[in-house]
Protein backbone atom coordinates (compact mmCIF):
# COMPACT_ATOMS: atom_id res chain seq x y z
CA UNK A 1 0.00 0.00 0.00
CA UNK A 2 2.84 2.37 0.88
CA UNK A 3 4.57 1.68 -2.46
CA UNK A 4 1.32 2.36 -4.27
CA UNK A 5 0.88 5.67 -2.43
CA UNK A 6 4.46 6.69 -3.24
CA UNK A 7 3.92 5.77 -6.90
CA UNK A 8 0.73 7.86 -7.05
CA UNK A 9 2.46 10.83 -5.39
CA UNK A 10 5.44 10.54 -7.74
CA UNK A 11 3.12 10.31 -10.76
CA UNK A 12 1.19 13.38 -9.61
CA UNK A 13 4.44 15.31 -9.15
CA UNK A 14 5.71 14.30 -12.59
CA UNK A 15 2.41 15.27 -14.22
CA UNK A 16 2.43 18.60 -12.39
CA UNK A 17 5.97 19.40 -13.57
CA UNK A 18 5.10 18.31 -17.12
CA UNK A 19 2.00 20.51 -17.04
CA UNK A 20 4.05 23.50 -15.91
CA UNK A 21 6.62 22.83 -18.63
CA UNK A 22 3.96 22.69 -21.31
CA UNK A 23 2.31 25.84 -19.98
CA UNK A 24 5.66 27.59 -20.17
CA UNK A 25 5.89 26.64 -23.86
CA UNK A 26 2.65 28.43 -24.65
CA UNK A 27 3.79 31.82 -25.97
CA UNK A 28 2.21 34.96 -24.67
CA UNK A 29 -0.31 36.51 -27.03
CA UNK A 30 1.53 38.57 -29.60
CA UNK A 31 0.84 42.23 -30.08
CA UNK A 32 -1.13 42.89 -33.22
CA UNK A 33 1.04 43.89 -36.13
CA UNK A 34 -0.51 46.50 -38.40
CA UNK A 35 -1.51 45.08 -41.77
CA UNK A 36 -0.95 41.46 -40.66
CA UNK A 37 -4.59 40.55 -41.30
CA UNK A 38 -4.78 40.39 -45.09
CA UNK A 39 -6.76 38.29 -47.46
CA UNK A 40 -4.61 35.49 -48.78
CA UNK A 41 -5.37 32.78 -51.28
CA UNK A 42 -3.49 29.57 -51.89
CA UNK A 43 -2.67 28.12 -55.28
CA UNK A 44 -0.97 24.87 -56.25
CA UNK A 45 0.13 26.64 -59.43
CA UNK A 46 3.56 28.18 -59.98
CA UNK A 47 4.00 31.94 -59.87
CA UNK A 48 3.76 32.20 -63.66
CA UNK A 49 0.49 30.25 -63.80
CA UNK A 50 -0.93 32.04 -60.73
CA UNK A 51 -0.13 35.41 -62.33
CA UNK A 52 -2.15 34.26 -65.34
CA UNK A 53 -5.12 33.74 -63.02
CA UNK A 54 -4.89 37.29 -61.63
CA UNK A 55 -7.35 39.26 -63.75
CA UNK A 56 -6.13 42.59 -62.35
CA UNK A 57 -2.51 41.79 -63.27
CA UNK A 58 -3.00 40.50 -66.81
CA UNK A 59 -0.80 43.28 -68.22
CA UNK A 60 2.08 42.36 -65.89
CA UNK A 61 1.73 38.71 -66.97
CA UNK A 62 1.97 39.84 -70.61
CA UNK A 63 5.11 41.86 -69.80
CA UNK A 64 6.50 38.78 -67.99
CA UNK A 65 5.90 36.67 -71.09
CA UNK A 66 7.73 39.21 -73.29
CA UNK A 67 10.60 39.49 -70.81
CA UNK A 68 11.70 35.89 -71.25
CA UNK A 69 11.55 35.39 -67.46
CA UNK A 70 8.31 33.41 -67.24
CA UNK A 71 10.31 30.16 -67.23
CA UNK A 72 12.28 31.31 -64.18
CA UNK A 73 9.03 31.81 -62.27
CA UNK A 74 8.00 28.27 -63.22
CA UNK A 75 11.08 26.96 -61.39
CA UNK A 76 11.75 26.02 -57.80
CA UNK A 77 12.10 29.53 -56.35
CA UNK A 78 10.92 30.72 -53.98
CA UNK A 79 10.33 34.26 -55.15
CA UNK A 80 8.04 37.11 -54.20
CA UNK A 81 6.56 39.06 -57.10
CA UNK A 82 5.26 42.56 -56.49
CA UNK A 83 2.76 42.61 -59.34
CA UNK A 84 1.47 46.02 -60.48
CA UNK A 85 -2.22 46.01 -61.30
CA UNK A 86 -3.35 46.81 -64.82
CA UNK A 87 -4.47 50.23 -63.60
CA UNK A 88 -0.95 50.84 -62.26
CA UNK A 89 0.71 49.83 -65.52
CA UNK A 90 -1.62 52.03 -67.55
CA UNK A 91 -2.02 52.15 -71.31
CA UNK A 92 1.73 52.34 -71.93
CA UNK A 93 2.07 48.68 -70.95
CA UNK A 94 1.31 47.80 -74.57
CA UNK A 95 4.75 49.12 -75.53
CA UNK A 96 6.36 46.60 -73.17
CA UNK A 97 4.55 43.75 -74.89
CA UNK A 98 6.35 44.42 -78.19
CA UNK A 99 9.20 42.05 -79.00
CA UNK A 100 11.55 45.00 -79.57
CA UNK A 101 10.98 45.99 -75.90
CA UNK A 102 11.88 42.62 -74.34
CA UNK A 103 15.00 44.01 -72.59
CA UNK A 104 12.94 46.81 -71.02
CA UNK A 105 10.25 44.29 -70.07
CA UNK A 106 12.89 42.11 -68.39
CA UNK A 107 14.24 45.10 -66.44
CA UNK A 108 10.74 45.98 -65.27
CA UNK A 109 9.98 42.41 -64.19
CA UNK A 110 13.33 41.96 -62.36
CA UNK A 111 12.67 45.20 -60.46
CA UNK A 112 9.48 43.67 -59.06
CA UNK A 113 10.89 40.32 -57.83
CA UNK A 114 12.76 39.54 -54.62
CA UNK A 115 14.15 36.16 -53.61
CA UNK A 116 12.23 34.29 -50.92
CA UNK A 117 8.59 33.70 -50.14
CA UNK A 118 7.39 36.82 -48.33
CA UNK A 119 3.84 37.19 -47.09
CA UNK A 120 2.69 40.47 -45.59
CA UNK A 121 3.15 39.04 -42.10
CA UNK A 122 6.82 38.37 -42.98
CA UNK A 123 7.31 41.91 -44.29
CA UNK A 124 5.62 43.36 -41.20
CA UNK A 125 7.85 41.23 -38.96
CA UNK A 126 10.94 42.49 -40.82
CA UNK A 127 9.79 46.10 -40.37
CA UNK A 128 9.17 45.48 -36.66
CA UNK A 129 12.54 43.77 -36.16
CA UNK A 130 14.49 46.51 -37.93
CA UNK A 131 14.36 48.99 -35.09
CA UNK A 132 13.90 51.88 -37.53
CA UNK A 133 10.40 51.09 -38.87
CA UNK A 134 11.63 49.97 -42.27
CA UNK A 135 13.02 46.88 -43.94
CA UNK A 136 15.07 46.60 -47.11
CA UNK A 137 15.24 43.83 -49.68
CA UNK A 138 17.26 43.57 -52.88
CA UNK A 139 15.42 42.82 -56.12
CA UNK A 140 16.51 40.46 -58.87
CA UNK A 141 17.31 43.65 -60.81
CA UNK A 142 19.83 44.59 -58.08
CA UNK A 143 17.76 47.53 -56.81
CA UNK A 144 16.98 48.07 -53.15
CA UNK A 145 13.35 48.16 -52.08
CA UNK A 146 12.46 49.81 -48.78
CA UNK A 147 9.33 48.70 -46.93
CA UNK A 148 7.56 50.97 -44.45
CA UNK A 149 4.03 51.29 -43.10
CA UNK A 150 1.50 54.05 -43.59
CA UNK A 151 -1.06 53.17 -40.95
CA UNK A 152 -1.87 49.53 -41.63
CA UNK A 153 -0.76 49.60 -45.26
CA UNK A 154 2.69 48.43 -46.34
CA UNK A 155 4.42 50.88 -48.68
CA UNK A 156 7.31 49.77 -50.88
CA UNK A 157 9.72 52.35 -52.31
CA UNK A 158 12.41 51.78 -54.94
CA UNK A 159 15.77 53.54 -54.78
CA UNK A 160 14.65 56.03 -57.47
CA UNK A 161 11.74 57.12 -55.26
CA UNK A 162 8.98 55.28 -57.10
CA UNK A 163 6.59 53.85 -54.51
CA UNK A 164 3.55 51.62 -54.32
CA UNK A 165 1.19 50.24 -51.73
CA UNK A 166 0.55 46.55 -51.26
CA UNK A 167 -3.10 46.11 -52.18
CA UNK A 168 -5.52 43.28 -52.72
CA UNK A 169 -5.16 39.67 -51.68
CA UNK A 170 -1.73 38.07 -51.69
CA UNK A 171 -1.45 34.73 -53.48
CA UNK A 172 0.59 31.91 -51.96
CA UNK A 173 1.74 29.97 -55.04
CA UNK A 174 3.66 26.68 -55.04
CA UNK A 175 7.00 28.46 -55.48
CA UNK A 176 6.47 31.88 -53.91
CA UNK A 177 4.09 34.73 -53.24
CA UNK A 178 2.36 37.32 -55.43
CA UNK A 179 1.84 40.68 -53.74
CA UNK A 180 -0.41 42.99 -55.79
CA UNK A 181 0.72 46.64 -55.76
CA UNK A 182 -0.99 49.83 -56.90
CA UNK A 183 1.93 51.41 -58.80
CA UNK A 184 5.00 50.53 -60.85
CA UNK A 185 8.29 50.47 -58.93
CA UNK A 186 10.48 51.32 -61.91
CA UNK A 187 10.04 53.64 -64.83
CA UNK A 188 10.89 52.45 -68.31
CA UNK A 189 10.79 54.40 -71.55
CA UNK A 190 7.53 52.68 -72.46
CA UNK A 191 5.96 53.30 -69.05
CA UNK A 192 7.00 56.97 -68.66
Amino acid sequence: MRNRLQTLMLSAAVLGVAGLSLAACDPAPEAETPGAEVASTRSDATLTAALGDQTEAAGFRDVLDNSGLATALEGVGPYTVFAPTDAALGADVDGLKAEAMSAEAAALVRAHIVPGSLGRADINAAIDASGNDQAQMRTMGDDMLTFTRDGETIVVTASDGASARLSGAEVQASNGVIQPIDAVLVKTEAAE
